[in-house]
């Protein structure tokens, strides 16, 4: 059985400001958690939060919690 799931491209404004509410809630959340919560590609999840953080709005540390080097974004204060 193959199952296709078809996308709905959002502007990328809509998609950062999606991703900030969700930031307001869960305080800080990998690439692959934002993800998966916006219904959206990693791609293009990596692609808003570098452009939020050239902007100030986000920022990013190395989380340390798993085998593999995970990147963790959060909101500015």
């Amino acid at each position: 059985m193959c199952i296709i799931v078809h996308m709905t491209r959002k502007p990328i404004t809509s998609l950062m400001e999606d991703i900030k509410k969700i930031l307001e809630k869960h305080k800080e959340l990998s690439i692959r958690q934002l993800s998966i919560k916006t219904k959206s590609q990693w791609r293009t999840i990596e692609k808003a939060l570098e452009t939020m953080k050239s902007l100030n709005v986000v920022k990013e540390r190395k989380g340390n919690e798993t085998e593999r080097i995970e990147r963790l974004f959060s909101l500015k204060k």
